[in-house]
């Protein structure tokens, strides 16, 4: 359902880029009815859910191979979720996180949802649980499993045969909720996630280049990169010649690489000075937003002096600005 609505309010932006209001304003309509419904019927008040009838079997009638899907001893659905507490719940919100698409679910069950999931979902021993599936952490190593069922939770009703990796450890879907609880405001909890899938490939035990999920060198561990913009807090928009860094772990001292557009380089603060660099590519900048500013004495590019006006944190320049080499703000 998220991932419907994230698509949905996407196109919303994206129809207004492009000048098509009519069609702007009929994908923000229905993203707003299917946020109010989700917000309703999805959350069961510790966590968003997978709503679904697990002894109807009609529901199997429409797909072609649906009686594989059907356990007839039981008389239940089989591979389902269901009252589960699963690890991407909420990654269309780490998506919309990253890229600037605001709330895609209500902030306040997902301030719940996550506290709940970190607390469902991750094992400091992984070996305390049954894992009949593969294994990427054994024993005494951590790591966040797919999805639990809390027996504390009122009305949890675990499928016989759930969804069947639902004891793994999957490195890109941690990755995937460290960052979301990043951006969110857990910084302990996302690192924590982070560690324990770092311990677990640390060179000795597994190869710290390969993490395995379902092949050798599974491109879902790449989910990692997103942490660079969660936590150096880029603001990106194209459509506006938009850039902009609010660092997590405060602007006193930082230095991160980046990327937007078609150019990347690296931002660095240091003794009340910003300096973004340009490494490849090529940037062009109407506005840059750096929200740690009180004030602004001078801005350079590519080693000379701009006007720009600054308001509430954002330097707007008077004509876009091509940057060859850098900017310095001081």
């Amino acid at each position: 359902q998220g991932f419907y609505l994230g698509a949905l309010k996407a196109a919303s932006e994206m129809a207004r880029v492009a000048k098509d209001e009519e069609f702007a304003q009929k994908c923000a309509y229905l993203f707003e009815k299917g946020r109010e419904w989700m917000k309703k019927n999805l959350f069961n008040g510790e966590y968003f859910i997978q709503k679904v009838d697990l002894d109807d079997q009609d529901i199997l009638l429409p797909y072609r191979d649906g009686a594989r899907y059907w356990n007839e001893e039981i008389g239940e659905l089989k591979y389902q979720i269901g009252d589960g507490c699963a690890i991407d719940q909420m990654l269309a919100q780490w998506h919309a996180d990253i890229i600037g698409l605001g709330e895609i679910f209500d902030a306040d069950q997902v301030r719940i949802a996550l506290k709940n999931l970190y607390k469902n979902n991750f094992m400091e021993h992984v070996g305390d649980t049954y894992n009949t599936w593969r294994l990427y952490a054994v024993g005494e190593e951590s790591g966040t499993v797919i999805c639990s069922y809390p027996p504390h939770s009122a009305g949890t009703r675990k499928p016989v045969i759930p969804i069947p990796y639902n004891r793994e450890t999957m490195h890109g879907f941690e990755y995937a909720l460290a960052g979301l609880l990043v951006s969110r405001g857990y910084v302990k909890e996302g690192l924590r996630i982070v560690k324990s899938v770092r311990d677990r490939y640390d060179g000795e035990k597994r190869n710290p280049w390969n993490e395995m999920e379902a092949g050798s060198n599974y491109a879902r561990s790449m989910a990692s990169f997103a942490l660079i913009p969660i936590f150096n807090g880029q603001i990106c928009d194209m459509t506006r010649g938009l850039l902009g860094f609010a660092p997590k772990g405060g602007a006193e001292s930082f230095r991160s690489v980046w990327s937007a557009g078609n150019a990347w380089g690296t931002v660095a603060v240091e003794a009340g000075h910003t300096e973004i660099r340009l490494r490849g590519g090529s940037l062009t900048l109407q506005k840059l937003r750096l929200p740690y500013l009180s004030s602004v004495s001078s801005v350079e590019l590519d080693g000379r002096a701009v006007e720009a006006s600054v308001v509430d944190g954002t330097l707007i320049f008077d004509s876009p600005i091509t940057v060859q080499n850098g900017i310095r703000i001081s």
